[in-house]
């Protein structure tokens, strides 16, 4: 199993000299199992720079996960090259306690919005099934817990053979009005490898940010001492963190944990499992 980040940003995307080395593209993380199954979660504008590896991989057999259907999770759906493509079958899955996928992304395509194609236009063959709390993709098996995030949320874990992750964006671990008590997500990352988790925030920004769905540094290195997860990647970035910021945040929680593995998502950075 082989991951790909192709967006990290969380809200809106961003672009400047100060946010190149972490990227500015908002989520897409893409997946490809031992046995060439190809699963995508999340459209947001990053998923724009994915369509160059699938057009030269011929990657015409995709699956693709919605965690929710905020903006910068769907945005980049429309610059996904695939799409429009007769050969190319994707297979949807998503959260439906609001909204189903296809009327999600209908509403997304429909004008005057831009592109003005028509998402029950596209040429390609769209497939929907839904997100129950298990399911398989080839040889990969996906479990989902719903996370505390306005509107329905989900958070992943895939597992292949002995080889498992966490994938939890846009996630308020102490939420007061939880969907999820924390001790479930606890049990949800426990005897992953690692953990991609939604830190967007410092302790200090979160007490203006309570109840808007996301979590902490802090917060997120607790989880992985709780479940005895070794590696974590922070992911989500708020627009206005910088390159340096992370930097230091990296540098100041690495020296608190030596022996954790603490890493912050980037745009193009790829997990491979041996």
């Amino acid at each position: 199993m082989n991951i790909t980040l192709y967006g990290t940003r969380g809200s809106i995307p961003v672009a400047s000299k100060e946010t190149r080395k972490y990227g500015g593209n908002t989520t897409c993380l893409y997946i490809e199992s031992t046995q060439d199954d190809a699963i995508i979660v999340d459209a947001g504008s990053g998923i724009r720079e994915l369509s160059a590896y699938c057009l030269k991989n011929k990657k015409q057999d995709l699956t693709l996960i919605f965690t929710h259907y905020h903006w910068d999770h769907m945005q980049g759906l429309p610059f996904f090259a695939p799409l429009y493509l007769k050969g190319t079958t994707i297979t949807i899955y998503g959260p439906d306690k609001e909204v189903t996928p296809d009327k999600a992304l209908f509403h997304q395509m429909m004008r005057p919005y831009f592109p003005t194609v028509s998402w029950r236009d596209v040429p390609s063959s769209i497939l929907y099934k839904k997100a129950t709390l298990k399911f398989r993709v080839g040889s990969i098996t996906i479990q989902t817990i719903p996370t505390n995030h306005p509107n329905y949320t989900i958070g992943l874990k895939f597992t292949e053979g002995k080889n498992s992750f966490a994938f939890l964006t846009d996630n308020e671990l102490l939420a007061r009005n939880h969907i999820t008590p924390y001790k479930k997500f606890v049990d949800f990352v426990k005897n992953t490898n690692f953990i991609i988790h939604d830190a967007a925030y410092t302790e200090e920004i979160y007490k203006t940010r309570l109840g808007w769905g996301h979590s902490t540094y802090t917060q997120v290195m607790q989880l992985a001492i709780d479940a005895g997860v070794d590696h974590v990647i922070f992911t989500h970035h708020d627009p206005p963190t910088t390159d340096q910021a992370i930097d230091t945040i990296l540098r100041d929680f690495r020296k608190k944990y030596p022996r954790k593995t603490i890493e912050a998502a980037a745009d193009g950075k790829t997990i491979n499992f041996k």
